[in-house]
């Protein structure tokens, strides 16, 4: 085994898991979190944000990033942000102040 670091909490640990012993608990309560969301929770594609699903579900943004990133959760795709151009070109906008 190699040591690492817990990409949670950061503290270094020695095992071949992504995680500490002690964040294993948190990382599966926050993917059933996620997972009930995502099935549940009024998710539809294209409607939210990940801010809106950090907020709805407590998880954290690093810990979201986290999460979406891994094959469980390929083919999912939530944006930053949601954007509303109107088939504008956004280059051609000037912000009046």
């Amino acid at each position: 085994m190699e040591i690492k670091r817990c990409a949670r909490c950061g503290g270094f640990f020695e095992t071949v898991n992504e995680v500490c012993n002690g964040c294993i608990v948190k990382d599966n309560k926050d993917l059933g979190k996620l997972k009930s969301y995502l099935t549940y929770g009024g998710y539809t594609a294209g409607s939210v944000t990940k801010g809106d699903v950090s907020a709805n579900t407590g998880i954290t943004m690093k810990n979201l990033n986290r999460f979406l990133s891994t094959e469980e959760f390929e083919g999912v795709y939530i944006p930053e942000s949601l954007s509303v151009t109107n088939n504008i070109d956004e280059k051609k906008i000037i912000a009046k102040v």
